[in-house]
């Protein structure tokens, strides 16, 4: 199961003491907004001794939209520059970034201008990745209005190809995305998944374990296999015990044995 991670996602707040309990070898992504740099030295010194599996990082996003003419891109970077620091001091493989956050007052700004700030934002903290040798993954969202649709998701790779994609397979079930198509167009340049499952489009976003919604997972296993066999899957989850997340990382690791 070297390949599969957790998200600390499952052990929000005072939680995270718990996730010590996982096998060592599942990986594990933090939340990296969510401690302070007291908790994270000591939580990562127990969650990563002898744990030859992945880890990876969740950039942080509270209270920093990208695509907001107010937003303050000089704190962000800062706190980029502190989330790569732990990146390149505990040997991540990766740092998840969202392209924006919610919008919802969309009909009071010219859709291709909020496109383009969006884009500047996003090649900022693209090019401080390059100078600290992170590998960033923009990440697709389940939002009500996005800047990114499938088709301009695809072409943000192209705007800024120094950065990866990390797909969260609830969110394209939320904005009606094909996903093996979107695993054959993008291919390798999937690096990553986020793996949750819900009630499909236009749902709530509950990150639910895989096989308690809609998630046609063996399908996506099929594509998985196929286009992008080499991608890291993060099972990100919420109000799920830690044997339902061994007992679910166990079903999808025996669907990629088969």
């Amino acid at each position: 199961m070297n390949n599969i991670l957790v998200s600390s996602s499952a052990y929000l707040a005072f939680n995270i003491v718990n996730m010590v309990n996982l096998p060592r070898e599942l990986g594990i992504e933090v939340l990296i907004e969510n401690a302070n740099d007291f908790v994270w030295r000591h939580a990562l010194k127990e969650l990563l001794i002898d744990r030859p599996s992945q880890f990876s990082i969740h950039g942080p996003f509270l209270y920093m939209n990208l695509a907001s003419p107010n937003c303050e891109m000089d704190q962000v970077v800062e706190n980029y520059k502190w989330t790569f620091d732990y990146y390149n001091t505990y040997g991540a493989r990766h740092v998840v970034l969202h392209p924006h956050g919610q919008i919802l007052e969309p009909q009071k700004e010219d859709a291709e201008t909020r496109k383009a700030r969006c884009l500047e934002n996003i090649n900022t903290i693209a090019e401080l990745a390059l100078k600290e040798n992170v590998n960033l993954l923009v990440e697709n969202l389940p939002y009500a209005y996005t800047v990114f649709g499938q088709e301009d998701y695809f072409d943000l790779f192209k705007q800024i190809p120094s950065v990866g994609s990390i797909i969260d397979v609830g969110h394209c079930l939320i904005k009606g995305w094909d996903i093996p198509t979107v695993l054959e167009i993008l291919g390798s340049k999937i690096d990553a998944f986020h793996i949750n499952d819900n009630y499909g489009l236009n749902q709530a976003d509950v990150h639910m374990k895989v096989g308690d919604g809609v998630f046609d997972y063996k399908e996506f296993i099929k594509a998985y296999k196929k286009f992008c066999p080499d991608a890291r899957l993060v099972l990100e989850y919420l109000n799920v015990t830690t044997e339902e997340i061994v007992e679910n990382a166990n079903m999808i690791s025996n669907l990629l044995a088969e």
